[in-house]
């Protein structure tokens, strides 16, 4: 990787860090669009995951308390079915529709969301059908947010709640699509040098991250979900199209 790459990437990571310390989630959001200017899709995915690794399993541990445990039995063996799924459609899918899809359905998310949707009457086929397709969207484009980001904002959880039971389906997400991916031989030399190197821009995130999140709850929170949302998926269709 040229040095012009390898500073675009570290961006990419400081800036989701920092906004996944705060949400709960957007990390592989917000760091996904900027990585795939510099580096191809699959290279992106498998940077991403490596990091996001870190961030989520601290994070999980962090906040297991508020964890909500029945919403997790749903969610995680449903996101293991879709992850081979996507891994298929990584290998086999253009870039091009691939990232197209994924802005596309970020928006709709977004959507839904504004027009806030009560949903804490829905059983259990929702986290699952859910699950399932933020398993999907793990290995094929390690962006796993925007249907876990429904499923809990529809069922109202507090925003404690909400980032501590995100963080925890991200962790053990990521595990299993980090499996798949050495299965499969994507994780090579020159994406764990990436990783390694865009570490210390991870943890300055993280660090400046930590002391503002205490600031966001309520509605205020609802609202930053919801504008982080529309400008990952904006711009991941602008990146598409031009």
């Amino acid at each position: 990787m040229t040095t012009g790459q390898l500073i675009l990437i570290a961006v990419a990571i400081f800036s989701a860090a920092f906004v996944q310390v705060i949400a709960g989630f957007g990390f592989a959001l917000l760091c996904m669009p900027i990585m795939v200017i510099a580096v191809p899709v699959e290279q992106a995915v498998v940077v991403s995951t490596l990091i996001s690794v870190l961030t989520t399993t601290w994070q999980a541990l962090h906040l297991r308390e508020h964890a909500q445990v029945p919403l997790l039995k749903r969610l995680v063996p449903a996101s293991f079915v879709g992850m081979p799924l996507g891994l298929v459609i990584l290998n086999v899918v253009s870039d091009f529709a691939l990232t197209l899809a994924l802005g596309i359905s970020v928006l709709i998310a977004v959507v839904l969301l504004a027009r806030n949707i009560n949903l804490t009457h829905a059983g259990p086929r929702m986290d699952y059908g859910l699950g399932f397709v933020s398993g999907v969207l793990n290995t094929s484009l390690s962006t796993n947010g925007p249907p876990l980001v429904f499923d809990l904002q529809a069922r109202r959880l507090s925003a404690e709640e909400f980032r501590a039971t995100m963080s925890a389906t991200f962790a053990l997400g990521n595990i299993g699509g980090l499996a798949l991916f050495i299965a499969d031989g994507k994780i090579t030399r020159t994406g764990v040098n990436a990783a390694l190197i865009a570490l210390p821009a991870w943890a300055l995130g993280q660090g400046l991250g930590w002391p503002i999140r205490k600031h966001f709850h309520g509605e205020r929170f609802r609202r930053m979900v919801l504008v982080l949302l529309a400008a990952a998926g904006v711009s991941t269709i602008a990146f598409a199209v031009l």
